[in-house]
């Protein structure tokens, strides 16, 4: 849980005598009721001085040995390093809620952490993203600094951030998004009893030919062609604006962070779909396998369900 402190407190009594966040989204924040918060904000209004924490609360306590353990077995498990996803992988897979400031300072002593001042205030959080598994898929390219001449590409759900299929290649020629994506229409009809809907790429030569014809008009390329067949909507990022396919830019830095940690591109893959992802939820322990279940349209559950060998 996190703990409430004297700036804290009159950082949210600020913010909801503003207008400009409500009770309730100020204690989400903080992990604490909203009736907390009314206190505070009425002792605020009754005396005009910000409420201050008692100072003869109780003491600090340290993580236990056995905590320690604990968070160490959790590193060696899970493969992460911070706090916030050790200490859902914590409350997850042992059911022990730890505080996220204690594990930070413990793996600020083990030089596993490291501060950064952008993190230290409060950030808001935006998602965007699509309801439904498999509505939209992001496919994109990257040069690997792990393996020098071979290039990443995956092809990841939008909604559960699930990589469904990738590999790495020798070039980024056309034929390999159609393969790839051959396999993940495969993979999502008999594994989701789900079709992919729409997918987004940038304005590659290998996706889309920019070229114009003279008569002013454009040809389809070989990939918007294999989609076209396929009842699969082409949605090109604008022109310089990697942000549209930003998950996609974020997954390539998580490739390059971890991929050592594996002898295998489909191990990293495994690894990658089983892990917390905070992206999906800050607060529950979310992975993107079980995010593209969770999310599944309707119809495909019932697929699913009359899938089943009875």
């Amino acid at each position: 849980m996190v703990k409430l402190t004297d700036k804290r407190i009159k950082w949210g009594v600020k913010k909801i005598i503003s207008g400009e966040l409500k009770t309730k989204e100020v204690s989400e924040i903080y992990e604490v009721t909203p009736r907390r918060f009314q206190e505070l904000v009425k002792k605020y209004k009754e005396t005009g001085i910000y409420p201050v924490m008692k100072k003869d609360r109780r003491p600090k306590t340290e993580l236990s040995n056995e905590d320690k353990t604990l968070i160490d077995k959790a590193l060696g498990e899970s493969l992460l390093e911070g706090a916030v996803t050790i200490r859902l992988y914590i409350a997850k897979h042992y059911g022990k809620k730890l505080p996220y400031n204690k594990i930070h300072k413990y793996l600020l002593e083990k030089c596993i952490s490291k501060e950064d001042e952008k993190k230290k205030k409060q950030r808001k959080y935006c998602r965007y993203e699509r309801g439904h598994s498999f509505s939209l898929v992001h496919l994109d390219w990257h040069d690997s600094k792990f393996i020098n001449g071979k290039y990443v590409s995956v092809i990841e759900d939008d909604a559960s951030r699930l990589i469904i299929c990738g590999g790495e290649f020798d070039n980024e020629e056309a034929i390999n998004n159609i393969n790839l994506m051959k396999k993940a229409i495969k993979i999502v009809y008999e594994k989701y009893s789900s079709v992919i809907r729409e997918v987004n790429t940038d304005k590659g030569t290998q996706f889309y030919n920019s070229k114009l014809n003279n008569d002013g008009t454009r040809s389809i390329s070989e990939f918007e062609n294999f989609l076209i067949d396929n009842g699969i909507r082409f949605i090109p990022s604008r022109k310089k604006h990697p942000q549209t396919n930003g998950k996609q830019e974020r997954w390539f830095r998580t490739y390059e962070e971890n991929r050592h940690k594996f002898k295998s591109f489909n191990e990293f893959m495994k690894w990658y779909n089983d892990k917390i992802h905070l992206g999906l939820n800050r607060k529950e322990g979310i992975t993107p396998n079980e995010a593209a279940i969770n999310k599944l349209q309707p119809e495909s559950v019932l697929g699913l369900f009359f899938r089943i060998k009875w």
